[in-house]
């Protein structure tokens, strides 16, 4: 049974351990994920302004702006390869208040290869699992070990950038051969592709690409885009505030460009945590965020997608099909 020495301080000498449920492993232990989630936020808001440890529901858009913030810079950069093998990552909950949450990684024993899953919680009142598009999603370990292999990372961190990228945007879905692939941005240059088999109930991932693996990505009209979302039950949006043709350009520009990723580089200096809390503030001012800034679920779906307005920013409305029937009056598009 796997067990490791929790990181922290605030909890020493205590043992993360793996939970074991048939052929199911999960790490870290359900039990003891209260425990574990009570220590780190003692870390993570303890470096807080007051004004951002206190955030509720109530707060500003800027202070849920600073707070997103915060929370991804102690996630991505602060705990990004922890020696307890725990895996952060900074999700809003239904308020749009970020918290950071423990991943427990669900693994299924198979012959063929392990299968993982994913939920993160945040405390006992937001302990999600993220589904995209009404299905859960199932990992085979093959995208796992290909993603270590072709995204540039350090040492531990690649399991953070992998959860960071894959769950931080929406999805386009393409076809690729005579399968399909999500394909989303890395970075500001370069795209991944992760094939996939759809399944009743589910999408089950199969392995994960670069623009040097895809050969045969196809374009279609209009774009197959999805949404990731914390409740299972899905209704498909008829007004978006993003435009699934524009991103759907963009990422096949890149991959006929055949960007690759690169390794995403850490702060010039590294900084305490304490340190690094302090500044969030101004670094958000310096965006251009102030009062009148906010924060709302892309196409208005509670789950791990956020877009940030500036003020003055008016939030984008696109009717797709209304689009489409204006750009191809000649095609007979479903009402």
């Amino acid at each position: 049974m796997k067990h490791t020495t929790f990181h922290s301080s605030y909890k020493p000498e205590f043992e993360v351990v793996e939970q074991r449920k048939g052929n199911l492993r999960l790490y870290p232990h359900t039990d003891q994920l209260p425990v574990l989630l009570r220590a780190l936020n003692l870390e993570f808001y303890g470096g807080l302004p007051a004004r951002l440890a206190r955030l509720d529901e109530r707060g500003t858009g800027f202070d849920k702006i600073a707070l997103r913030n915060a929370a991804l810079m102690f996630c991505a950069y602060i705990n990004a390869a922890r020696k307890d093998s725990l895996r952060l990552i900074a999700l809003p909950d239904r308020d749009l208040v970020t918290r950071v949450t423990a991943m427990q990684r669900i693994t299924e024993e198979d012959p063929r290869g392990d299968v993982h899953e994913f939920r993160f919680y945040g405390g006992e009142d937001f302990f999600p699992e993220i589904f995209l598009s009404g299905k859960r999603l199932r990992f085979a370990d093959h995208v796992l070990k290909r993603f270590d292999q072709r995204v540039p990372s350090r040492v531990g961190e690649d399991l953070t950038f992998f959860l960071t990228a894959f769950y931080g945007c929406p999805v386009i879905s393409m076809p690729l051969g005579p399968g399909r692939v999500f394909v989303l941005f890395y970075d500001k240059n370069a795209i991944l592709g992760f094939p996939y088999e759809e399944r009743e109930r589910e999408y089950f991932v199969k392995t994960c690409l670069t623009a040097n693996e895809m050969d045969s990505l196809q374009v279609e009209i209009p774009p197959r885009a999805l949404n990731f979302h914390y409740h299972e039950t899905f209704t498909q949006p008829k007004i978006r505030n993003w435009l699934p043709e524009r991103l759907r350009m963009n990422l096949y520009e890149s991959w006929k460009a055949k960007n690759l990723p690169e390794l995403i580089p850490n702060p010039e200096r590294e900084m305490s945590w304490f340190r690094t809390a302090s500044l969030i503030k101004d670094n958000v001012i310096a965006e251009g965020h102030g009062s009148g800034s906010r924060i709302l679920f892309v196409d208005e779906i509670p789950g791990p997608c956020v877009l940030e307005a500036k003020p003055g920013q008016v939030e984008a409305q696109y009717n797709e099909m209304a689009e489409l029937r204006r750009a191809r009056p000649d095609v007979d598009w479903p009402k």
